[in-house]
């Protein structure tokens, strides 16, 4: 089983959420890879050129040391696609940067890890945990 940490679920882990700081080192003692898809390094590391902290910042570099960044594939961008068209035939709508992490997890079989599922509920294939939850995860 591999995790892969939504945008939030990083940010979640910087600010020191209680819940979501237990899981991520309880996953990781238990030795479950722990991924981050290369457009939430994207968003992280736009967010410190927006807003700067070092703290965060020194905290993070260390996370991606641990939790290997995997860039997208012609695969990855594949799945996004149809995932963009499946929602758009629904009539739903979500980010792009959304569909292309769902599309790296549906790929990879790997478990997203979010607060925000109601964006992702409808993505067919997709596994999701949200670590916030005091529900299992």
């Amino acid at each position: 089983m591999t995790y892969a940490l939504d945008t939030n679920a990083v940010i979640d882990f910087l600010n020191q959420e209680p819940l979501v700081v237990k899981r991520f080192y309880k996953v990781a003692r238990d030795g479950i890879n722990i991924v981050i898809p290369s457009i939430v390094d994207y968003e992280i590391l736009r967010g410190f050129f927006h807003t700067p902290s070092s703290r965060k910042e020194a905290a993070y570099n260390i996370m991606r040391l641990n939790c290997p960044i995997i860039e997208i594939n012609i695969n990855i961008w594949k799945q996004a696609a149809s995932i963009w068209a499946v929602l758009r035939k629904s009539g739903l709508t979500i980010g792009d940067a959304d569909i292309l992490i769902a599309a790296y997890c549906v790929v990879n079989d790997f478990t997203l890890v979010t607060c925000n599922t109601k964006d992702f509920d409808h993505i067919r294939g997709l596994k999701l945990v949200n670590w916030k939850s005091h529900d299992k995860g």
